[in-house]
């Protein structure tokens, strides 16, 4: 589940470097679902830590994504 995770977080990434953002918001978004699924999973709260800082970042990406298409209707 993690290298899926990160698979789809790298997509995400780089679809938003070209400028895809309504792609890239799919990839965040399916990243943090994969990612509190990990949270969950994990046993040491170290790895949560981790976990949650990283879906932190993508969920306000997303947030970003979420901007800049209200800005373009």
């Amino acid at each position: 589940m993690l290298a899926t995770a990160l698979a789809k977080a790298n997509t995400a990434v780089q679809l938003d470097n070209t400028q895809s953002h309504a792609f890239a918001r799919k990839y965040y978004d399916e990243t943090c679902v994969l990612l509190t699924q990990l949270i969950q999973r994990a046993s040491q709260e170290e790895d949560k830590a981790k976990l949650r800082g990283i879906r932190q970042t993508y969920l306000v990406r997303i947030e970003q994504l979420d901007d800049l298409a209200s800005k373009a209707s």
